[in-house]
């Protein structure tokens, strides 16, 4: 994993070394060191890894078997002591506000974005639980994107949060100050995910796979990228979502396909997308395709066996 996407400044002046020591922390007790300690809080990508090295171990000791994906059952688990993670860094944010005479704790402010993320918007968690299992800069940056709001949504007003980089000569010594950057939601503003009861861009590249299969439409040649634009072009039609977006979905299942998982926990996923898939077609009284759905869903969960 390239810890240097965590970097806020990218500068070989800079020495991480010391951060990416700890960001490297995989043990259970080292893990939960710095998840109760608010080092995961420094800012939102180091959250997000947070989740994702708290994800593993939860991942590697479950024995989790149910129809419910791993990384919800992850965010059900985190939820039920973040409420005492959340008292103690508002206890730990007054103290630091009396000691600095009125500074702001930005811990505190990732926590509150945290709080969010685990609870009204928890689906921007889980897709990044599960695509960081194979692109982590990938995954990151798309996580970050969705909660500063993407697509075709109205982006959250932020207010940037950058602590200055100060140089301070003491006795001829060179003293450096951490500095943080990062966004805070301001106002009312709320994080902007996945809309309720809008399909992913997975859900709409099978929609028209099962589509193809069932009529007359073509589908999608994944060994034509240069046709990649011109159909990113199309779904940017249908829901919205940047054309750049949808080359990046489309690229992901080039090489693997549509329906590839790499654990069961990504079959279990998969499964749920194409579950809801189905009733909403059975519900509209789309019937076949409910059908070529359900059909698709037995294939998957024989293979499996």
């Amino acid at each position: 994993m390239d810890l240097s996407v965590l970097h806020p400044v990218k500068s070989p002046d800079r020495d991480y070394s010391w951060k990416d020591k700890l960001n490297n922390i995989t043990g259970l007790l080292g893990c939960r060191f710095l998840e109760w300690s608010g080092w995961y809080n420094q800012d939102i990508s180091q959250r997000l890894l947070g989740h994702y090295r708290l994800y593993q171990l939860f991942k590697a000791k479950s024995r989790h078997d149910s129809l419910i994906a791993l990384p919800l059952a992850y965010i059900t688990h985190y939820r039920t002591l973040h409420a005492i993670k959340y008292i103690f860094s508002c206890i730990t944010a007054v103290l630091y506000y009396v000691f600095t005479l009125g500074d702001w704790y930005y811990p505190l402010l990732v926590e509150q974005l945290n709080k969010q993320l685990i609870n009204r918007h928890h689906t921007i968690l889980q897709d990044f639980l599960i695509d960081v299992e194979i692109d982590f800069k990938k995954a990151l940056h798309n996580a970050i994107d969705q909660i500063n709001g993407s697509g075709n949504m109205p982006a959250p007003e932020i207010t940037i949060v950058q602590c200055r980089l100060e140089n301070k000569v003491y006795n001829n010594t060179c003293h450096y100050f951490t500095e943080y950057n990062g966004t805070v939601l301001s106002g009312t503003n709320e994080l902007k995910g996945k809309q309720k009861g809008v399909f992913t861009k997975r859900q709409i590249l099978i929609l028209f796979d099962l589509l193809a299969e069932k009529g007359n439409l073509e589908k999608i040649d994944y060994t034509k990228p240069n046709k990649f634009e011109s159909v990113a072009e199309l779904f940017h039609a249908v829901n919205g979502k940047t054309k750049d977006t949808w080359v990046e979905e489309i690229n992901n299942f080039k090489d693997k396909g549509l329906y590839h998982y790499g654990d069961k926990g990504e079959l279990r996923q998969l499964l749920i997308t194409l579950t809801n898939l189905a009733e909403t077609a059975r519900q509209s009284g789309f019937r076949l395709l409910a059908k070529a759905v359900d059909k698709k869903i037995r294939e998957l969960e024989i293979g499996q066996k």
